[in-house]
């Protein structure tokens, strides 16, 4: 038959796995016996709590108020532990024994409602109040190192503290590089100017080690010996925070010196506010990595397109070098599509695309035969069909170019027509690309105008047939009404480029001509601008204006130190002082091209330079606008 002890574990038979925080205390309340799991939880060297008051154990355990004469009720207390773990001691006296007691241990949750009291929960407070985005705010507000005295400011409203401080960590050189305190740390503290802690020593350094939040309710043991240069400071009590940013550990936060001890709901708490914090730190400076990341994205482009334009250019001058008798034709066609673009309401990018597949809609004539390029007479029916693959040939030339424009398209489709009767593809309607349907238009108006080796010009009346002719069936409609409207008032000839225009001269300087002799040559000839070649190429280098002489060039003030500096400027060599960038065009370039390049550029002239480089002249405002004035 079972006894009734049977029913119950004997202390052998207690599974380890069970984590039972539990020990023995005499009269004096010293702990004189404990199990493995409590002094895994007390994490202090077995000879600091044995044979020693349980209040070593736990310092923040509160035993005042507590009648230990009552033997038969149950004591239970609530507290929070050094590390800010939440806790129960329920002393229970042991009946076998008048002087003994037994101490159990349990971690109890953070929301329970004594603790809510005692410590409020933060979380809750994100949740339901405007507090957190005002404190946010107002750190992102803050200008220059104020963003950290700012932050510790908010960081002690958030968790009632009194004394605060942030350390900015290099990861590189495992050293704290900067460091701020609140402003009121001199009541408590006194904290050098400029001094800096060791990131391996002080009250954080198992926060940079660990990464991880670290509480201290007791710091007897920390701090004893130690000196505050060191690092250990003498706080009632303090949270210790690390800062993460893109994986990386970027700084510490702490606080310390309040009145209740600090709980993992505090950590985590100030954790939250610390990332937020240092986000916010880190937009601006993103924000203005950001930009000037896309400021160089932005000039990488436009010296792509401006290279694309020059080799576009290139390529529209070797194929007129080749075809003679049509010569021209090609920027003809660019200067009409580029109108009528702009007439039709197309976006500055979409023109600048219209004009440059323009320029090279023929490009595909490369591939023909010079002969049947110079051809003075009509031609076969074989040698029509020949040059009838040019719009396939071009696509071919210029398939492996990446254009931020349908190059490829323009040139392939120029002689596709609306009803399906142009090549080579016999594209329809909407299948046309726009930009195709302008220059088809523009290549008819040019050839029918301009003379060729077997027929004088055709003249407007046939043009203005041709296109009625085929208004809306062959060719768009609005495409053609553009077009017509343009011709109507245009003068549509050479005087529409820069090269037509009687230019303002410049002064040519050598490269060892001396500010001096600039200043002399430029009064000399009344302009106010001088282009300096280089000695071996005879290529332009550099340019020197009035601008320019202005801030070398010091007033004559009468004493003799003085006049010893101005004959010392006045002998610098021009390519010492000149600006290395110029604004240059090219001669071939449209009058509202130039306009648009003159807007762009701080100076009020342009250089205008020719296709051996050589610069003809300069185009200044005046120029210019009489210029457009009698178009």
């Amino acid at each position: 038959m079972l006894q009734k002890a049977d029913f119950f574990l004997k202390p052998s038979e207690v599974p380890k796995s069970a984590n039972l925080c539990w020990g023995i205390l005499n009269d004096r309340l010293e702990l004189i016996k404990l199990s493995e799991p409590l002094y895994k939880l007390i994490k202090k060297p077995i000879s600091a709590i044995l044979k020693q008051p349980i209040l070593n154990a736990f310092p923040t355990l509160a035993l005042e108020g507590i009648d230990f004469s009552d033997r038969k009720k149950n004591h239970v207390i609530n507290f929070v532990d050094d590390k800010g773990h939440a806790l129960q001691a329920r002393l229970t006296a042991i009946e076998e024994s008048g002087e003994h007691w037994c101490i159990s241990i349990i971690e109890i949750e953070l929301d329970k409602a004594w603790l809510n009291e005692l410590h409020p929960d933060y979380h809750q407070a994100i949740q339901s109040s405007d507090d957190w985005l005002e404190q946010i705010e107002e750190v992102i507000n803050a200008s220059g190192d104020l963003v950290f005295t700012t932050a510790i400011k908010q960081g002690l409203s958030l968790t009632k503290s009194q004394v605060g401080y942030v350390h900015i960590y290099s990861e590189k050189s495992n050293q704290i590089v900067k460091t701020a305190w609140n402003e009121d740390v001199g009541d408590y503290f006194s904290i050098p100017k400029q001094q800096t802690y060791k990131a391996d020593s002080g009250l954080w350094a198992e926060t940079i080690k660990t990464r991880k939040p670290v509480i201290h309710n007791d710091l007897t043991e920390i701090i004893a010996g130690k000196s505050q240069k060191d690092g250990f400071f003498a706080f009632k009590n303090h949270l210790c925070i690390p800062i993460h940013y893109r994986k990386k550990l970027v700084g510490i936060i702490g606080v310390g010196n309040r009145d209740n001890p600090y709980t993992q709901v505090d950590a985590k708490s100030l954790t939250i506010f610390a990332t937020i914090l240092w986000h916010s730190v880190e937009l601006p400076r993103t924000m203005k990595a950001v930009s000037h990341q896309s400021s160089i994205i932005k000039s990488q482009k436009e010296k792509m397109t401006l290279i694309l334009v020059q080799l576009i250019g290139a390529i529209s001058e070797a194929l007129e070098l080749k075809d003679a008798y049509t010569a021209g034709h090609q920027k003809s066609v660019a200067q009409l599509s580029y109108l009528m673009g702009e007439k039709m309401g197309l976006s500055p990018e979409c023109l600048e695309g219209l004009k440059l597949g323009a320029l090279i809609h023929d490009i595909g004539k490369l591939a023909l035969p010079s002969q049947i390029l110079s051809k003075p007479s009509r031609l076969t029916e074989a040698e029509f069909a020949m040059v009838k693959e040019h719009p396939e040939q071009g696509a071919l030339i210029i398939d492996e170019v990446e254009f931020p424009w349908p190059i490829k398209q323009m040139i392939l489709q120029h002689h596709e027509r609306l009803d399906g009767s142009g090549y080579p593809k016999g594209l329809k309607g909407k299948d046309i690309i726009l930009e195709a349907k302008i220059i088809a238009v523009a290549d008819i108006a040019d050839s029918i105008l301009s003379h060729r080796p077997y027929r004088a010009s055709l003249g407007m009346d046939v043009l203005t047939k041709e296109l009625l002719r085929g208004r809306g069936k062959q060719y768009d409609a609005q495409v053609v009404d553009a077009c017509l409207d343009i011709l109507a008032v245009e003068d549509f000839n050479e005087q529409e480029y820069v090269s037509s225009l009687t230019l303002s001269p410049v002064v040519i300087l050598e490269e060892y001509h001396t500010l001096e002799h600039a200043e002399a040559m430029m009064k000399k000839a009344k302009l106010g601008v001088a282009v300096v070649l280089s000695e071996k190429e005879r290529k332009p280098i550099g340019v020197v204006d009035n601008q320019i002489l202005a801030f070398w060039h010091s007033p004559f003030i009468d004493t003799a130190a003085e006049r010893a500096a101005d004959r010392s400027l006045l002998n610098k060599r021009v390519h010492q002082i000149m600006a290395h960038k110029m604004n240059v065009i090219r001669d071939h370039t449209f009058l509202n091209d130039a306009k648009i390049s003159l807007e762009k550029t701080n100076a009020n002239y342009l250089l205008v330079q020719n296709d051996k480089d050589q610069i003809t002249g300069m185009l200044t405002w005046q120029i210019l606008a009489n210029a457009m004035l009698k178009k």
